[in-house]
């Protein structure tokens, strides 16, 4: 993946190995349920999702590291033949896929969205930086000026910006905006007697990295905003507790535990009914809330005083637990976790071995 861009449909098929993987699927017997989509189980953890890696953007981040080295460093013997096949006269980024290219040049050149969106000018002399084409601003968001072209200054360059160890600003103030003004007096210049250099923006030290790039392709180039999904989730994640009951939890607030409701919405045939009471609907809320059964728990550990207030005025399961997880204190929250676990196993013990674990036994 480093080398190559895999082909959209190996790519998806392998995400389909991995999201039926995860959730106990076995395509040849048919077993199990996909309950949320790829797309959703990559989302950060912070959104909502379990930040596994979505392989089209990875792809390109690692890519993106062999497109940032050509930009960089064309003294390579790589580089070399690469700028005499592909790109003589300019560099990587001003670089067309040409005549018949190689597949490797094929994927290399996908990698230049990564490269252009991530790079930015260090400021030192400023002979090499053109003002109106450059990335050179410390603007997170857009580095480029914003001003219009002034007629017979197109290729100006910053070091024509510049009076002596400081900025001119009087031709700053006569050519751009009030917005790049205020971004080029962000800018100190330090290294008048170097060279400019190519930095990597999303890296405190101006170095490429994948880590860095992969998350830029998902929050910028990968249209996956519906899918975030609002919600303490770091604190959740944070949270000093086994990592199967955090999974347990981040599967019960994303709506995908399979209570006997949503187990008949995937088309699984089964009563609706809860086990413990026989009457009433099973599903979050009345699996650790409304029932009995979860109220006796509650009160045997006498948490229930804690977490009442909250419960009597929540909209949804989530909503409260996620109330909860703001007001409690970091001990409350881990007892508030362990108790859900605790009465989802009670439930599980009933349902498939018949035992009913006495309330103080279970917690």
């Amino acid at each position: 993946m480093s080398t190559f861009l895999l082909p959209t449909s190996l790519g998806e098929e392998i995400q389909k190995m991995i999201n039926s993987f995860w959730w106990g699927s076995n395509r040849r017997q048919g077993r199990g349920i996909n309950w949320l989509r790829w797309d959703k189980l990559t989302m950060r953890k912070e959104y909502g999702g379990m930040g596994f890696r979505h392989l089209f953007g990875f792809n390109l981040a690692m890519l993106g590291k062999q497109g940032w080295r050509l930009l960089t460093n064309q003294d390579t013997i790589v580089a070399r033949i690469y700028k005499a096949k592909y790109f003589l006269k300019t560099d990587f980024l001003g670089a067309r896929l040409g005549h018949n290219p190689s597949y490797i040049w094929r994927s290399i050149y996908a990698s230049q969205v990564i490269v252009r969106g991530g790079q930015r000018w260090r400021i030192g002399n400023g002979k090499s930086i053109a003002v109106w084409a450059d990335p050179w601003l410390r603007e997170d968001e857009n580095s480029y000026v914003s001003s219009e072209k002034i007629q017979g200054m197109e290729s100006m360059k910053v070091a024509d910006l510049m009076s002596g160890e400081n900025w001119n600003w009087g031709l700053i103030a006569a050519i751009f905006n009030e917005q790049d003004r205020k971004a080029i007096s962000k800018l100190v210049l330090l290294h008048r007697d170097r060279e400019d250099k190519r930095i990597w923006k999303f890296n405190s030290q101006g170095v490429y990295t994948v880590k860095s790039a992969y998350r830029y392709a998902m929050e910028s180039l990968v249209d996956n905003d519906e899918y975030r999904v609002p919600g303490e989730w770091t604190r959740m994640w944070s949270l000093e507790i086994p990592q199967r009951v955090k999974v347990f939890l981040w599967r019960a607030l994303r709506g995908v535990l399979p209570t006997r409701m949503r187990l008949q919405d995937k088309g699984v045939p089964c009563t609706d009914c809860c086990p413990f009471c026989e009457t009433n609907y099973e599903n979050d809320w009345h699996v650790f809330i409304g029932c009995h059964e979860a109220k006796i728990v509650w009160r045997t550990t006498g948490l229930w005083d804690v977490i009442s207030t909250t419960v009597a005025v929540a909209e949804s399961f989530a909503a409260c637990i996620f109330s909860l997880l703001c007001r409690l204190t970091v001990e409350e929250c881990k007892d508030l976790v362990m108790m859900l676990w605790c009465i989802w196993r009670r439930l599980n013990d009933k349902v498939w071995d018949g035992e009913l674990q006495p309330s103080n036994i279970a917690v």
